[in-house]
């Protein structure tokens, strides 16, 4: 058992100083979840780093992201959304494969494609569950389901 707060707040923290990221977090109280604090924090960091690149809102140049979460049942549900494009429907399920990157000519980022494939194994290995959509209103959201602590 850890703490989500903790891990969000540290997460947070090393974004802090980024100009073209701001990070919004709404958490009903103290959270408890079953996890591996490293890997956990592995994968807040970088979807937290996918929306400062791939989620800019397009007027600002700033990725506006929110995260939440809350209870049921013996579960946690973890929000983490940016404001900007969001991606096509029939890239969404390619997203988490290895290797796969989205639109890379819309958009100036580097990468090797990994990260939400592992971000999306590290959830698996911890008994959750790692899903991508888009938003109604516009965005990405990733949603982690873990465990209560």
């Amino acid at each position: 058992p850890l703490s989500l707060n903790a891990i969000i707040d540290a997460a947070v923290y090393a974004v802090a100083d980024y100009t073209d990221l701001r990070v919004s977090v709404n958490l009903p109280g103290p959270i408890t979840v079953l996890a591996d604090e490293v890997e956990l924090s592995r994968v807040i960091a970088n979807l937290l780093e996918n929306a400062r690149r791939y989620g800019k809102t397009p007027e600002t140049g700033i990725a506006m992201v929110d995260i939440a979460a809350k209870e049921r049942d013996q579960w946690v549900l973890i929000k983490v959304r940016d404001h900007g494009m969001g991606v096509a429907p029939d890239i969404l399920p390619k997203l988490t494969r290895p290797f796969f990157r989205g639109d890379t000519a819309r958009t100036a980022a580097t990468g090797a494609g990994l990260g939400l494939a592992i971000a999306e194994k590290t959830i698996q290995r911890m008994g959750g569950v790692f899903t991508l959509a888009n938003t109604s209103s516009g965005g990405l959201a990733a949603h982690i389901k873990l465990r209560r602590g």
